[in-house]
């Protein structure tokens, strides 16, 4: 009898290579996008220092690159200059690399790392040169957010950041460091700026004369710029940090500090209060604070004197900012 069983079917071969090949296209669609990202991040950035020249505001790099495929955006900047040229003179920070990544999906963040020397030239006194700062921390990062075409956050993060006044004649003594340092905005509804500043294990060098001591082992402040809405100009490029800042100041901006923890040379307080800017941008204002007398007696001294107490006997400590100079007094 014969065999009756039928034969197997065969499967058609090209549902195999289906997925294959949806993927080859959509690798091949992706690499066009990134190429074409890549290419569109140099025009833009040469549009941008194009338009920032017309306001007085220069951008220079010795070379350029972008990397990072498939999924970031890496532009890579060595010799950075960023410059604004204003009324009172020229204000330019310079570093010797600087690094910048964004997602080639996501364009509304920001990453930045920053190599080598940093520094911060400033216009100076009438009739005076510049004042020159120079920095190098170890690590140097920051991200920024941007919302609807304006920045809604910032973040700095810095580690051990050493710096000096290179100001001629620079006073060799005039040195600083830090740990770390960190820096973090965000850009609120209602016309201010959450502002957070920490500073931990800061010393000053002889030069600037600190009152309690070289070491600072906490600067921890947080508080709220106010009148933020008139920053708006410096953030869409159309005035310049000091003309942005002037203007910030004239219609009454302010830092309300709602509190700095503070530990300097032993002394711990917890201060609050409001600082503005003088006519010359520096610093105005008085913070407020207790603090226990007897270990202020004794940063004063070098511990030299000490100072026999009742239990938690406070005093109020004042540390008021005015011409350029930080005053520390006693209540």
């Amino acid at each position: 009898m014969p065999d009756m069983t039928p034969a197997p079917r065969r499967r058609p071969l090209w549902r195999l290579f289906i997925m294959p090949a949806l993927l080859l296209v959509a690798a091949v669609a992706w690499s066009g996008f990134w190429f074409y990202a890549a290419s569109e991040a140099g025009v833009r950035a040469d549009a941008w220092a194009a338009q920032e020249a017309k306001s007085g505001r220069v951008y220079q790099c010795g070379k350029r690159s972008v990397a990072g495929y498939p999924f970031r955006l890496d532009v890579v900047l060595s010799g950075v200059t960023f410059a604004n040229r204003g009324a009172d003179g020229e204000t330019a920070w310079r570093t010797e690399k600087l690094a910048m990544h964004t997602m080639s999906y996501r364009s509304n963040l920001y990453v930045f790392e920053a190599a080598g020397l940093q520094s911060l030239a400033q216009p100076g006194a009438r009739g005076k040169g510049q004042r020159v700062t120079y920095v190098t921390p170890a690590i140097a990062r920051a991200s920024a957010v941007l919302r609807e075409g304006r920045l809604a956050r910032l973040d700095l993060d810095l580690w051990q950041a050493e710096g000096k006044d290179a100001t001629p004649p620079a006073d060799p003594k005039k040195t600083f460091s830090a740990s770390r340092v960190q820096l973090h905005l965000l850009n609120r509804a209602n016309d201010t700026i959450d502002v957070a500043v920490k500073i931990e294990g800061a010393n000053l060098g002889e030069g600037y004369g600190p009152k309690l001591g070289s070491a600072i082992p906490l600067f921890d402040l947080r508080g709220k710029l106010v009148q933020s809405d008139e920053l708006g100009d410096l953030e869409q490029g159309q005035k310049s940090l000091s003309e942005a800042v002037e203007r910030w100041r004239q219609k009454g901006g302010t830092l309300a500090v709602e509190n700095l923890s503070l530990d300097w040379a032993g002394v711990k307080t917890d201060m609050s209060g409001t600082l503005g800017l003088d006519a010359a941008h520096r610093l105005n204002g008085v913070l407020l604070g207790k603090f226990d007398a007897a270990s202020l007696v004794g940063a004063l001294t070098g511990g030299r004197l000490s100072l026999q107490t009742g239990n938690n006997a406070t005093a109020t400590l004042s540390l008021r900012f005015k011409d350029g100079d930080v005053q520390l007094g006693t209540n």
